[in-house]
């Protein structure tokens, strides 16, 4: 394997706009990187998973079984994987875990992400006392932008999902990274626990400087599956997506939201935002475990349909049946009758295959919408210019 050093500055900004990749010509280049253009779709947003351990256990948690698990990749294994992602057009990078600061070399993945050329570094955190400890170790120019997990608008909803205690860490973490300078969001699992008041964020993220707010429905995939009553149904998130969209104006914070299913009559409103169907077909993201597995969505983590495996530094397409079969079945053949084409533009194969059935089966007037993709919240009047 081998070290790459490319002594590439970080190119930043405020648009969340991935930019064009920006691809060396050679491994040991020191000069200024060419700038190529790459088609939309080409694993510009890269998912890595750099340790599996985390020191909670919230009862959403998508990593299931692999908490237990706990892998951690070696520093080597995370260069020579980003180096090889950054080479196919990686651009946006977020580190995860688990816990991702529970790495012992979590700032160095860091500085190296950006000496590698990402343009965008983000990181999802719990935001308890050891990555407060790492964080204070960085500086805001290290990040595109920090994601702190919250999953309630309360200690009584928050710690009951994550634990006793941890709702106020949090928020005093999240205070502190936004005094230092940090563009500081906050990221919320929505279940039928915490949906009467996690809209308080709103508030708190006011109060605290963070820059964004963004809510997803409780998947039943990791711990989930042993905790179904926790999920709310299609036509509930929908209610709460509606009144996110009341409420969001109120507020200075930005709102975004990830529709996940939709009214069939806001097809038109998602697609004019640029919403084209399951975002798996176009490849436009790739999330990379420390066993080597590398899935294109997320929804079928605790599945064996990876689309390809690292191996020695380098990308192996699994050549079994994998998820891509899955996501381009539905342009040859509909499951649900023939409306896919036209009403959701294909649907969601992944969660016929984790539920059962589509949810547009199971509900006549609501199509699914890739859970991947998300939506800005505002008011009525907005939506219509």
């Amino acid at each position: 394997m081998t070290t790459v050093d490319l002594p590439v500055p970080l190119l930043r900004g405020k648009s969340d706009g991935y930019g064009h990749a920006r691809m060396p010509r050679g491994a040991n280049v020191r000069e200024p990187e060419r700038i190529d253009r790459v088609a939309y779709g080409r694993f510009r947003n890269v998912y890595l998973y750099i340790t599996e351990a985390c020191q909670l256990r919230c009862e959403h948690c998508y990593m299931g079984e692999r908490l237990d698990r706990a892998l951690k990749m070696p520093l080597q294994q995370i260069v020579d994987t980003l180096a090889t992602w950054r080479r196919l057009g990686g651009s946006k990078l977020t580190l995860l875990g688990g816990e991702p600061t529970l790495h012992p070399s979590y700032c160095g993945a860091v500085r190296m992400s950006r000496q590698l050329g990402y343009e965008h570094v983000i990181t999802t955190t719990n935001a308890q006392k050891p990555a407060l400890k790492k964080f204070r170790q960085l500086e805001p120019e290290d990040f595109a932008y920090v994601q702190v997990s919250m999953d309630g608008g309360s200690s009584e909803t928050h710690d009951a999902i994550r634990g006793a205690g941890t709702f106020d860490i949090a928020l005093d973490t999240t205070a502190e990274l936004t005094y230092r300078g940090f563009d500081t969001r906050i990221i919320c699992t929505v279940n039928k626990a915490n949906q009467g008041d996690v809209l308080k964020l709103l508030k708190h993220a006011d109060e605290l400087g963070a820059s964004l707010v963004k809510f997803h429905v409780f998947s039943t995939i990791g711990t989930g599956h042993g905790n179904s009553e926790m999920a709310m149904t299609p036509p509930k998130w929908i209610e709460f997506c509606d009144m996110l969209n009341q409420v969001a104006p109120e507020y200075k914070t930005r709102v975004w939201y990830q529709p996940t299913y939709a009214r069939r009559d806001q097809m038109e409103r998602y697609a004019a935002e640029g919403y084209q169907g399951c975002i798996g077909r176009t490849l436009d993201r790739i999330s990379i475990f420390p066993d080597g597995r590398c899935y294109v969505c997320s929804y079928l983590f605790d599945t064996d349909l990876y689309f390809a495996q690292m191996v020695d530094g380098q990308v192996q397409l699994n050549h079994g049946v994998n998820e891509f079969d899955l996501f381009t079945s539905a342009l040859a053949e509909s499951s649900c009758g023939g409306c896919k084409v036209s009403a959701c533009m294909g649907g969601c194969p992944a969660e016929e295959l984790v539920m059962g059935k589509a949810s547009c089966d199971a509900y006549d007037d609501i199509v699914p919408v890739c859970r991947l993709w998300k939506s800005s919240a505002k008011d009525e009047s907005e939506a219509e210019k």
